[in-house]
């Protein structure tokens, strides 16, 4: 299906995600981003490609009052509205924060970094303890998801909030 990988490194959140679309044995590799800037926030996606794609152009709430209460309050609506029952996760950056949205719509916040998708535990593996240029190493931990998971797929694109 898909591999997000993210960090938090000096006040910025690096989301980074692959290009492959998959159902059951067949993959494609699309020019869709699975990750993309809308506003203040960068929002990498997993699951539907037109779920994705009606987030990417959304008007989401501009952030008032505290963070995390604002996406659970005045986010998650908007995103529920759109995807219905469809959302699987979304991995959330703004604000030198990280969140992750999951299929319940729940909101978690990580103190340091995150992954999700079919790769995620081993991107997580490969963010643990890693060293270097957080663009290099979100980058590193989706090729090690690659290598890995037969569902994950370059070219890879990071986006920073």
């Amino acid at each position: 299906m898909t591999c997000l990988a993210a960090l938090i490194h000096n006040g910025k959140t690096y989301i980074g995600g692959d290009s492959a679309a998959s159902v059951d044995d067949k993959i494609e590799v699309r020019l869709n981003r699975k990750v993309f800037r809308n506003g203040a926030y960068v929002i990498g996606f997993t699951g539907s490609f037109r779920v994705g794609q009606l987030l990417q152009f959304a008007k989401l709430p501009a952030i008032k009052g505290d963070l995390l209460a604002h996406l659970i309050t005045a986010v998650v609506p908007v995103i529920k509205d759109i995807a219905g029952k469809e959302v699987d996760e979304l991995l959330i950056g703004t604000a030198g924060r990280l969140f992750k949205v999951s299929s319940d719509y729940s909101v978690a916040e990580y103190p340091h970094y995150a992954a999700a998708g079919t790769g995620e535990l081993v991107a997580l593996g490969r963010l643990h303890g890693s060293l270097g240029a957080p663009e290099q190493r979100v980058v590193a931990a989706l090729e090690a998801a690659q290598a890995h998971c037969s569902s994950v797929r370059a070219p890879f694109f990071v986006e920073i909030a």
